[in-house]
């Protein structure tokens, strides 16, 4: 009975080992990739910031431009209404001159 103990440890100790020599494998595998992605990001990481840096220098281009367009709009919508109201009035004094009152 004390050998089928031994033997079934035995057993276990190296199915043990095997596990985790396939384990550091892995782990050896997943370091690698990491420490690429990690070179990756170190090497991309600047060309997004600029890039993040251009599109906010847009953002803040077309954010003036808007600006101008509406005070622009809003300028030209008082002027249609100056000129609306010049035409009633003008139309009215044309309709008392034509009628005589």
């Amino acid at each position: 009975m004390w050998l089928a103990f031994g033997v079934a440890a035995l057993v276990v100790a190296l199915a043990l080992a095997a596990v985790l020599f396939r384990l550091r494998g892995t782990l050896g595998a997943v370091e690698e990739l990491l420490d690429t992605t990690n070179d990756e990001l170190k090497e991309t990481l600047p060309e997004v910031r600029q890039t993040i840096g251009n599109v906010n220098d847009i953002t803040a281009g077309v954010n003036v431009g808007l600006r101008a367009a509406g005070s622009g709009a809003s300028s030209v919508g008082h002027g249609i209404k100056a000129a609306a109201h010049g035409v009633r009035v003008a139309g009215q004094s044309l309709v008392r001159t034509v009628l005589g009152g």
